[in-house]
């Protein structure tokens, strides 16, 4: 216990005055002697005895009286460990680290309580009201990538409590770490001697990285004195037993017809219960299709399984897969886009028929587009059947090693083109370059060029080598464009692919709707796509059967046949629909003619921004606050020399429609570009960092104060209430002994 005024202890001393009052006040009784003394004495000796402990008791509440109004006066306070800082007139500079992550939206109790956030943003208020009005305070958020509300240090009270009311938890991964490095940057140049950092989380561990939290630990020193740490938990001392829906995803279901589907859920329990009976149920474009029930032992993970066969018209459709509600909803739900194939119909166009089987121009590209489960309906024709047929009917067109389309047949696929259609040409030993640039120019990704022969495939003369190499094989793939996004390993199926022969391509001026997709090792575009008009034409420089290459027998060209008969029909891949996690970036393709992309966010809010043609020179941010100068976060193309939007300010779980307006004024809804953003589950796992790694600990490791925060507890208004209770009591005392 310790005193404001010490100095006024010295009315203690007036505690002895009740003593030697009632000493000197104390009656002495007469001797007197009369019969009978036996009895009396013995009656004196009840009532002295009684009296005796009466005089005792107002003694003792009298002195206690006394000694009460010195104390009083003296102010006593005693120190308490508290989650809030001493209330102290000495100012400091602070920084307080508020964790706005997704788990703290967990709520405190049962259904309708607060949450988490709620009683971190009231601490934070709270300590903001008990620092020194001249204290100086930043204000940090603790998710990853966000932004500082009060980045300088200031004194303006009100505007840092407006701050902290005005803060709303994020979806996003907590990232304790980084946080930490740029609230202790923020206190490098700190107004007063005493710098310190208060962190108000839940402790999650998960948001917390083990290396860089050293780093950050270490940081805190600086030439003017460490900054120490205080670390305000909310919640971490609560049981949290969650239960969470892990992933999400939708593949082809041949079982439940050519449109079913199977929707698969991983459902985790993070508890040490077992989650007997839980409730799972599946909706599609919001209508509930299906409910089941899973047993999940503690600490596992099992797959629920929904199948499903679409009709009618859409193919893409939103799923949501959702369990029963805990204290942590956000990740109960989980959403996914599903594409549904029609059975596209493909039209082959063979220009190198053969009557053994095998050797036919098409009989691998026949063959990977019919392993596609019914969802591409391929039909063959040769050349001269183009004019014969209604290319308005088919969603793609393969012209393989086709010689020299007539000029009918060549303004035909323009205007197939132009109007909305895919393109894909494959060349071969047929094909009549110079025919073809001069009546295809129009469409065609790039003029065709000489032939070159990179070595001598199998079986071959060995006077055909010409380059040293065994054969030319793709250069590494830039993952980045959506047709090649989605092959595991790196494109490893493709690039294991031997090249003998293939097309040069005559060089071109720059062109935004061109892009290269694939390369040979030597540069030379092997893969290239164009959009022309509301269409889109692809070029590939070989063959698709094995005159020219080995591809066809490659692993990796089935998915490539089938991606790109998808783009080319409009219809998204597996990746391009698959869904984000929030904080991710999204680049969003724009055609030759849109002069605006809109992106509407789950809570209706809509970002728009100009898409450019951009030569691609450096990765693109893949997590939003990468720019620190506020720009717009919707950033511009960075695939090569495409025209594309980033879009970073994915913060909100849930659907995200996209919009595009063209040159001539009109809008047009993307549904092929519609993405979902879900939760990151590392937010869903309840483990709290153990203490020898919280940055307090750390921070008393590397020299710096980590003392437990203090804060003073006033006893003299309990000594002011016990003053008046003893008062009391004396009065009532001395009544009961005036009346004996």
């Amino acid at each position: 216990m310790r005193f404001l005024a010490p100095s006024l202890l010295l009315g203690l001393l007036a505690a002895a005055l009740p003593f030697f009052i009632h000493r000197i006040g104390r009656r002495r009784a007469n001797p007197l002697r009369f019969a009978a003394m036996e009895l009396l004495l013995q009656a004196e000796r009840q009532v002295a005895a009684r009296r005796r402990l009466r005089d005792t008791l107002l003694l003792v509440v009298r002195t206690a009286a006394a000694a009460a109004l010195p104390l009083l006066f003296a102010r006593p306070f005693a120190e308490v460990r508290s989650d809030l800082p001493a209330t102290t007139d000495r100012p400091q500079s602070a920084v307080i680290l508020l964790d706005d992550s997704a788990s703290l939206q967990r709520r405190r109790g049962a259904i309708g309580s607060g949450t988490l956030f709620e009683s971190a943003r009231s601490r934070a208020r709270t300590l903001l009201e008990n620092m020194a009005p001249q204290s100086d305070v930043a204000l940090v958020l603790g998710s990853e990538g966000a932004r500082a509300p009060i980045a300088e240090p200031s004194t303006d009270r009100p505007r840092l409590l407006a701050a902290v009311d005005g803060l709303v938890c994020s979806a996003r991964r907590g990232d304790l770490t980084a946080a930490l490095a740029r609230a202790a940057q923020i206190l490098q140049t700190g107004g007063h001697r005493e710098r310190r950092i208060y962190v108000i989380t839940d402790l999650q561990a998960t948001g917390f990285s083990g290396d860089a939290q050293s780093a950050a630990a270490a940081s805190l020193s600086t030439p003017s004195g460490p900054i120490g740490i205080t670390v305000l938990p909310v919640g971490a001392d609560q049981t949290w037993e969650n239960h969470a829906i892990t992933d999400l995803g939708a593949e082809p279901a041949p079982e439940a017809g050519v449109q079913g589907v199977a929707v698969v859920a991983e459902i985790a329990n993070f508890s040490a219960q077992p989650a007997n009976h839980l409730g799972v149920t599946l909706r599609l474009d919001g209508a509930e299709v299906a409910r089941g029930f899973v047993d999940v032992p503690p600490g596992g993970r099992v797959r629920k399984k929904f199948l499903h066969t679409f009709s009618g018209g859409g193919s893409a459709h939103q799923a949501e897969v959702e369990i029963d509600a805990d204290r942590f909803t956000l990740d109960d739900r989980r959403l996914a886009r599903v594409e549904v194939s029609r059975g596209l119909r493909v039209l082959v166009v063979d220009g190198d028929p053969r009557t053994v089987r095998n050797e036919d121009e098409v009989f691998f590209l026949e063959a990977a587009l019919r392993a596609g489960g019914g969802r591409f309906q391929v039909q063959i024709a040769l050349a001269e059947e183009i004019l014969t047929r209604s290319l308005e009917g088919y969603a793609a067109v393969f012209l393989a090693n086709v010689a020299r389309p007539t000029v009918e047949v060549a303004a035909a696929l323009i205007r197939y083109v132009e109007a909305g259609g895919g393109l894909f040409i494959s060349v071969g030993d047929r094909v009549d370059g110079d025919v073809w640039n001069q009546r295809m120019r129009r469409i065609l990704p790039q003029p065709l060029g000489l032939r070159r022969t990179a070595a001598a495939r199998p079986g071959g003369q060995e006077g055909e080598t010409v380059d040293t190499r065994p054969a030319e094989r793709l250069a590494p793939m830039d993952r980045r464009h959506p047709l090649v996004a989605g092959f595991s390993g790196g494109g490893e199926g493709l690039t294991s692919a031997r090249f003998f022969q293939y097309l040069l391509l005559e060089p071109t001026g720059d062109n935004p709707a061109r892009a290269v997709i694939m390369r040979y090792e030597s540069g030379a575009p092997a893969l290239v796509e164009s959009e022309v008009g509301r269409g889109r034409v692809m070029l590939l420089t070989t063959t698709v059967d094995r005159e020219w290459t080995d591809l066809p027998i490659r692993p990796g060209f089935l998915p490539l046949i089938q991606e790109s008969a998808r783009r080319l029909a409009g219809v998204p891949s597996g990746d391009a629909i698959s869904a984000l996690l929030v904080g991710a970036s999204r680049e969003i393709s724009a055609a030759a003619d849109d002069r605006r992309i809109e992106i509407i966010k789950p809570d209706g809010e809509s970002r728009a921004t100009v898409p450019e043609a951009r030569e691609a020179t450096a990765e693109a941010p893949t997590r939003p606050g990468g720019d620190s100068s506020g720009a717009n976060s919707v950033g511009r193309a960075i695939g090569r020399a495409a025209r594309a939007v980033v879009f970073h300010e994915t913060d909100q779980t849930g659907t995200y429609r996209v919009r595009a307006f063209r040159n001539n004024g009109a809008s047009v809804d993307r549904p092929d570009e519609t993405f979902v953003v879900n939760l990151d589950t590392r937010e869903s796992d309840p483990t709290v960092l153990p203490p020898e790694r919280r940055p307090d600990r750390l921070a008393s490791k590397n020299g710096q104060d980590d003392r437990a925060p203090k804060r003073q507890m006033e006893l003299w208004h309990m000594i002011g209430a016990a003053l008046i209770a003893f008062l009391l009591l004396e009065s009532i005392l001395t009544l009961r002994l005036r009346r004996a």
